[in-house]
């Protein structure tokens, strides 16, 4: 067995099946399906004789070996990976893979054009996914991430503080020219998978709507989306609304706004051989948000 090479692919499915506890959220993130880690796992345990996950309960719990395996892909990932960086920084390459959710990438990418004059020597590489990247086997050099800023292990910069507030179309407005705060409740409310509506309601001063009617999604580009389509009234963030607002395709239904308790981040390794690289990205996102007026208030 010694002569054999080590079945790299098979081990990055079982170590993100270890991080991620579930073959399902594993296929999602390595974009295969349920049955095809499955039959990867089966065949590691054929090959290494060995049991290497459990189930117990919802979950896929690894065992012992399964977790030493994992260590050892990502010992090894992170060994192949220096050595690539090490080459590209020899050719004078400059590539950044980014890890961001679909919605931040939708504002981001429009801007990208900018960066080409800014940073005529870095490429970015841009990878959508509403899993998290570990940055470290997964080639992922920076990310934006939605979250409260502490990731062991990462340095992150607050992008913005979000705040979410009502829009609809001006459309939808035509068709409903009493809306206001008072009378949202009245109205088909777009929801996403967290629903905000009650508290913001709260924080506004008003009784929750029950039953809430609309139509709901589970991204916040969707929601956008929707509103601008004339769907509903939806709660949206700055950072996703800006440019439908600023193209007047969405308009306020109230003054009234609440807190986000999750922020927009930029997420790093401090140890990454393309840190100097990163860094300017960094910079130039954040001129970016400045060029935008998304610290002014919402």
């Amino acid at each position: 067995m010694s002569d054999r090479v080590p079945p790299f692919a098979a081990l990055r499915v079982l170590e993100t099946a270890s991080r991620l506890r579930s073959y399902s959220q594993t296929g999602e993130a390595l974009g295969v399906t349920h049955s095809a880690v499955s039959q990867t796992v089966r065949r590691l345990e054929q090959t290494y004789g060995l049991r290497l996950f459990r189930r117990q309960g919802m979950h896929m719990e690894p065992t012992l070996a399964a977790l030493a395996l994992a260590k050892a892909y990502r010992e090894a990932a992170h060994i192949v990976q220096r050595a690539t960086d090490d080459l590209r920084s020899r050719e004078g390459e400059a590539t950044l893979v980014l890890s961001t959710v679909p919605s931040i990438a939708k504002w981001l990418g429009p801007r990208l054009n900018r960066m080409r004059e800014a940073l005529p020597d870095i490429t970015v590489d841009v990878r959508t996914s509403r899993h998290l990247a570990n940055l470290e086997t997964d080639g992922v050099d920076v990310a934006l991430r939605i979250g409260q800023g502490a990731w062991p292990g990462l340095t992150s910069e607050l992008l913005i503080e979000e705040f979410v507030f009502p829009v609809c179309s001006p459309e939808f407005l035509e068709r409903h020219p009493d809306l206001n705060e008072r009378t949202l409740a009245s109205a088909p409310l777009i929801r996403e998978d967290i629903d905000l509506w009650p508290a913001w309601c709260a924080a506004a001063g008003l009784a929750p709507p029950s039953p809430i009617r609309g139509p709901e999604f589970d991204d916040s580009a969707l929601t956008v989306e929707a509103a601008v389509a004339g769907l509903g009234v939806a709660l949206v963030r700055r950072l996703h609304a800006h440019d439908a607002l600023a193209a007047g395709k969405l308009v306020k239904v109230s003054a009234s706004r609440m807190k986000d308790p999750y922020g927009c981040y930029l997420v790093w390794r401090d140890d990454n051989p393309r840190i100097e690289a990163i860094r300017r990205f960094c910079d130039w996102v954040l001129a970016e948000r400045d060029r935008a007026g998304l610290l002014e208030a919402a």
